[in-house]
């Protein structure tokens, strides 16, 4: 095992801490197949015994610049320890997220070197966002006694391990960027990064090959990774099972306008129902979810410039330290389980459940006159059961697909999707003017049927909120892809034959106003954030040609399409 020792004083790292001096030892730490896994060991000014150790476990670590301990812990006399993934930073091995044994493995030998340690008091804490809050999820597998806390924030759970997303679509723009930037960071380092956007790699034909037009060699880890929607069901249930063995509590975080919102919602869910190695375990997890993307607040001009993730950080500090002190305490006794964000009414709520207690699920119906093309078109949302109405149809043509965030591949949050609600090819139907006010808390679906002309074909689900000057803001989304309407196998569609299909648009908190309405699109393509569909119904992710497809939506009395609205209990 090769060390070494050096003294830095922590405002060096530009982290708002301790000025004092620490003593931080980097150490080249073997795993079970002989990796070496660099890792950052930070002690306390003048520590002397035996503490706590908080670990953070990343890929985001530089060749060429250190990163420094957590100094928040340093000041609390708590060692600080900061590991770089293998195939990252200096740390030997390959970075191959779909291999999701490697983290657990590694986490695992990592404990049983801090067990060795005379320093060590036999209990640790992990913190993280993303990827990291992935590698918190992979430690509380290994079962050790010894970890007694951890805080994921924008955590993966099935995200980090490939690109299927519920409803059976790839994730295309978050596989593109992600994994190629990591690629190029692992082989080149973080200089000259290329912007796979301006590249025009989203759009590349086969999708395969994205590497390749990046100007890379094939790419086996990217490749694997994207791959994992050949074969969507396998992908999203790997792990959920582990969560009946988790033995720490968890205080978990996220945004409603993060592309992993329903990995936070999920897991929590998941940490409350299914924890069961302890009870305080599930006891004491919280769930914090504000009106956020991955990176922050993206709307201040709505919700504050104040009302960033970043305050976040003292409670969830505290939940963390305090178990590091008493672990089988509640870390923050008097707190609720839940706080969320309600979105319209702006405002802070908090629960005991999620969904709050009380949340009941309201049926409301799609109509029209069969001309619900366009926000100009008639189409309507009410609670008024559907009797003899003619269909809706739209072609969907990928080669120029509805946009996701404008195109981009950055979420703009809750922003305005008039400009979609434009087009021929969306279908949007609006509901009524609320007179009083309308909540929905928890997982928003859509269920309907419909006719088609291709093989295989997506169906895309986007709410938003329309304001009384017109604007209609986006509130979320889900997708179902038609060959894996039944997630766990493959059927191809018959031309013309009338399907039943279902979308989790997922969950969301929304108090709809006085003056403002809810409104649906339904669509063909949501690109660049999915795969576009070649609707051939051949081999995913190799067409190399696109094919429009003509979409029949039925909404009449054998065919009613249901929009499943979980409503607070005054209006449910």
């Amino acid at each position: 095992m090769s060390e070494k020792k050096d003294r830095f004083n922590v405002t060096a790292a530009s982290v708002a801490a301790a000025a004092e001096a620490y003593d931080m030892r980097i150490v080249m730490l073997p795993m079970r197949d002989g990796v070496k896994l660099q890792t950052v060991i930070g002690f306390p000014p003048g520590f002397r015994g035996r503490a706590g150790v908080l670990l953070i476990r990343t890929p985001y670590t530089r060749r060429t610049e250190l990163v420094y301990p957590y100094a928040e812990a340093l000041k609390r006399g708590i060692v600080a320890v900061l590991q770089a993934c293998r195939g990252t930073g200096w740390s030997e091995g390959v970075f191959d997220p779909a291999e999701r044994e490697y983290e657990k493995n590694d986490a695992s030998d990592t404990f049983a070197w801090l067990e060795t340690q005379s320093w060590y008091n036999g209990r640790c804490v992990m913190l993280g966002a993303s990827y990291p809050g992935w590698t918190q999820w992979c430690a509380l597998k290994t079962g050790y006694p010894g970890l007694v806390g951890v805080g994921p924030h924008v955590a993966p759970f099935y995200s980090c391990c490939g690109s299927a997303c519920p409803g059976g679509g790839a994730r295309l723009s978050f596989t593109d960027s992600w994994m190629l930037s990591m690629y190029h960071r692992c082989k080149y380092g973080y200089e000259s990064v290329p912007d796979f956007e301006k590249l025009g790699v989203f759009g590349s034909l086969p999708v395969i090959d994205a590497d390749k037009f990046a100007g890379y060699p094939e790419v086996p880890s990217f490749r694997k990774f994207l791959s994992t929607a050949l074969a969507p069901g396998k992908c999203l249930r790997k792990g959920f099972a582990d969560f009946r063995d988790f033995a720490a509590p968890a205080y978990i975080s996220g945004g409603w306008f993060d592309t992993l919102k329903e990995e936070t919602v999920a897991s929590f869910i998941a940490m409350k129902n299914g924890a069961a190695a302890r009870p305080d375990c599930a006891a004491f997890t919280r769930l914090v979810i504000g009106p956020w993307i991955h990176g922050g607040l993206a709307n201040p001009d709505l919700f504050g410039k104040k009302c960033d993730y970043r305050h976040l950080d003292p409670t969830r500090e505290r939940f963390l330290f305090n178990l590091l002190r008493r672990p089988h305490s509640d870390p923050l006794p008097g707190e609720p389980p839940v706080r969320y964000y309600m979105l319209c009414e702006n405002k802070w709520h908090t629960a005991e459940t999620w969904p709050p207690a009380g949340t009941k699920e309201k049926r409301f119906y799609l109509h029209s006159g069969g001309r619900a093309n366009t926000l100009l078109g008639d189409g309507e949302i009410s609670e008024r059961k559907p009797q003899n109405e003619p269909c809706d149809a739209y072609v969907s043509d990928p080669r120029t697909p509805v946009l996701s965030n404008r195109g981009r591949h950055e979420a703009l949050g809750c922003y305005d999707r008039i400009d979609s609600q434009q087009r021929a090819d969306v279908l949007v139907y609006t509901g009524k003017i609320q007179t009083a006010p309308l909540t929905v808390t928890g997982e928003v679906r859509l269920r309907f049927s419909a006719a088609v002309s291709t093989p295989d074909t997506d169906f895309f689900a986007i709410l938003s909120c329309v304001t009384p000057d017109g604007r209609a803001m986006y509130l979320t989304s889900g997708m179902v892809r038609a060959r894996f309407r039944n997630i766990d196998r493959e059927e191809l569609l018959e031309p013309g034959k009338i399907y039943d299909f279902a979308v989790s648009l997922g969950h969301i908190a929304v108090r709809v106003m006085p003056g403002y309405a809810l409104r649906l699109e339904l669509c063909g393509q949501y690109f660049p954030a999915y795969e576009r569909n070649a609707n051939s119904g051949g081999p995913l992710l190799k067409d190399k040609v696109l094919y429009p497809s003509r979409h029949t939506i039925f909404h009449d009395k054998d065919h009613p399409a249901e929009l499943l609205l979980p409503c607070a209990p005054a209006e449910a």
